[in-house]
């Protein structure tokens, strides 16, 4: 899994927002021209539609490169446990750490691997073993890993066997993980009650609107009469807009709750916002109540 630099991420962000301000632009200028949905980039989106389909393309691949990145995190902090106590292991049985360093960055720790044969190769050139478990952790970029060398490199100043330390520092991640899992697992379920309300929700919206509000765009009124004007499709432009405004939050919201994080919330919104565009427009097609 390859690593996705900030840079990469920010560039993702602004090409994609490009890309959805040109294409909604586009739809825009079709629309105005002829007020008809069939005369805009794609026959058949409205404008709202074309508002909708922006938002996707905005969100879409950012979401699938911090998908990547996050996951490659992930597998950074999953295989540190494992590092750290083959590199204690490797120590006791006599070898310098420099070379239970390189032993052990011919193993497979995943991503960790190319981050370790980077330490390795500083290592044994002669650059100390402060810097290169500085560049290690700036590299991974995880507060578990930066947390772990802040550990190893405070207690190797205070003195003490090196292969101690990590071995200290294998239980000290071990348990943070454990944690990690724990909180998750129990948080998890949250994320399922937050796409089952949101869904909820869409079926009451599009019940309303196919009961309640039909009626109310029909009904006509007598002299000095409370109903005017009524148009019940600025409703469902409304309900629509406030789904679209649910998907967003929730999915963040789900992120958080869910993984821990509101970045990673972004998939969910998405799913969201895809899932409950499509069902809207299908639905509003069927008679749910007749």
């Amino acid at each position: 899994m390859p690593k996705v630099s900030k840079k990469k991420i920010q560039w993702t962000w602004i090409i994609s927002g490009v890309i959805a301000l040109i294409f909604f632009t586009l739809n825009l200028i079709a629309y105005a021209s002829s007020r008809d949905a069939d005369d805009s980039i794609i026959p058949g989106l409205g404008l709202q539609d074309a508002y909708i389909l922006t938002i996707i393309i905005f969100l879409f691949p950012p979401t699938i490169v911090q998908t990547i990145d996050a996951r490659w995190r992930s597998k950074i902090d999953e295989n540190l446990p494992n590092l750290l106590r083959d590199v204690s292991d490797a120590q006791k049985t006599g070898l310098t750490l420099p070379k239970a360093i390189s032993e052990s960055s011919k193993r497979n720790y995943g991503p960790l691997t190319d981050e370790l044969k980077k330490m390795s190769s500083k290592i044994s050139w002669g650059v100390p073993f402060d810097k290169a478990m500085i560049a290690f952790a700036e590299s991974c970029d995880t507060s578990l890993v930066k947390r772990a060398a802040l550990l190893i490199l405070e207690a190797e100043k205070s003195g003490g066997l090196i292969e101690d330390i990590f071995d200290a520092s294998y239980e000290h991640v071990n348990k943070i993980l454990d944690l990690r899992r724990e909180r998750l697992g129990q948080m998890k379920p949250y994320t399922w009650i937050i796409y089952a309300s949101y869904f909820v929700f869409l079926i009451v919206a599009i019940v309303l609107l196919q009961t309640f509000f039909q009626e109310l765009g029909g009904a006509t009124t007598g002299e000095g009469g409370l109903i005017r004007n009524v148009d019940a499709d600025k409703y469902e432009w409304a309900f629509l807009d406030m789904l679209m405004i649910e998907a967003i939050f929730a999915g963040l919201v789900a992120g958080k709750m869910g993984e821990g994080s509101l970045v990673r919330g972004l998939k969910h919104s998405v799913i969201l916002i895809t899932t409950g565009w499509i069902l809207f427009r299908i639905l509003m097609g069927i008679e749910l109540v007749g």
